[in-house]
Formats: structure tokens, sequence, C-alpha cells
């Protein structure tokens, strides 16, 4: 039998009557495919009627814009990040906008205990292993699992033992733009057998565009 849970993220942006939209984006989509560890990634565009727009990667079930107007209605990008794949996959601060995972935070000295036994996990933070190590979910390509105009699901299986978890895992992640102008993000997650999961969101804002 599986476990999992849920968990919901809102943010909330005005749009003005009477703007007219503009994207911020200055994406390529050919910039951001390629194949990472025999899977090709690429880039989707989520679109509101109100100008709202997001741009998510399936490398990392990433975020890598999002496009919302500022007090005069001139539409900005407010995630910070990059412009290509390369970029993210090389860059030394590898948590522009993932979903992160399994377990966001540190665990301190890469081990823990469940059930009385000791697992050990790859170290990427000092002697911690910090949101899910070296090749945790944010280096992952996921799968599309489900795509509308203004949402997209992503799906990443992950074998028991893999990155030191236990358990047959099953991550599954959906971001969606509401006419209300919320971006609403939801994850969740299964598994075969007792594991740890502690899943987030990990952009870095930057609200002056």
């Amino acid at each position: 039998m599986k476990n999992g849970f849920v968990v919901l993220f809102i943010v909330n942006f005005l749009v003005g009557c009477g703007i007219a939209p503009k994207s911020a984006f200055k994406f390529e989509r050919n910039d951001f495919v390629q194949t990472v560890d025999g899977k090709k990634t690429d880039l989707f565009i989520l679109k509101n009627s109100n100008g709202l727009e997001m741009a998510v990667t399936t490398y990392g079930a990433r975020a890598v814009g999002l496009s919302v107007p500022d007090a005069s209605g001139k539409f900005e990008d407010v995630i910070s990040g990059f412009n290509t794949l390369d970029e993210y996959i090389n860059c030394p601060e590898p948590f522009h906008g993932p979903i992160v995972g399994p377990v966001g935070n540190r665990i301190a000295r890469g081990k823990f205990r469940l059930d009385g036994k000791e697992y050990t996990l790859p170290i990427n933070n000092g002697l911690n292993h910090l949101h899910g190590g070296p090749k945790g979910l944010h280096h992952r390509v996921w799968d599309v699992k489900q795509r509308t105009p203004d949402s997209i699901t992503l799906h990443y299986f992950a074998k028991d033992g893999e990155a030191g978890y236990p358990g047959n895992r099953e991550f599954t992640a959906r971001y969606k733009l509401t006419e209300d102008n919320e971006v609403v993000i939801s994850y969740w997650a299964t598994t075969d057998k007792k594991s740890v999961v502690n899943l987030t969101w990990h952009p870095f804002f930057n609200l002056a565009g």
C-alpha cells in the first residue's frame, strides 16, 4: 500500500484592467532542449487570459521565469535565473527555481535512522546532505504528465535506494495559473515503503524585475 502527502503553495499577483499584456520573457525553447542522463529536457510557457506567464523546464521541474505587471502595468520577469539550460546545469548555486527534495534543507552528516536502520546519504554541504544531495530532484529530468495552456503537471520516479533513500517513490509537481492571477504550485509523493520526504519549491525572486 502506498502512502503519500500533498502540499499547496499559492502566490497572488494583481493585474489591472485595461493593461495590454506584453511578455517579459527572452527565452528560446531550443536553449532548454538537450539530453541529460539519457532523458530529453524541454521548456513550456504557461499563460492565463490576463497575460500572466510562467516558464517551466522539465529539468528539476524548475520555474525559470514569471512575467507579472508592475505598478505601471509593465510586465517584468520576477524570478531570478538564466536564459539557457546550460547555465542552470553549470551554476555553482543549483537551486534556482526547482522542486527540491526528497528532503528540503539539511540532514546532519548525511545520516538518518528509520525503524532502527541507519541510512547514509551523499554529502553536498560541508558535512551535511542538503536539498536531496548533489543529484536531488533539482538535477533530475521530470516527465510531463499533463499539459494545458495555463498549467503543467510533472512526474519523476525514484527507485528504491536512489540518493540513499528507501522506497520506490513517485513525485508529482503541478504549476497552475488561475484567472484570479494566482500561481498555484502543488506537489505530492507516494512511496511503497517507509521513507522520509519533505518537498519544497525553491525560487529566488527579484520583484524589481
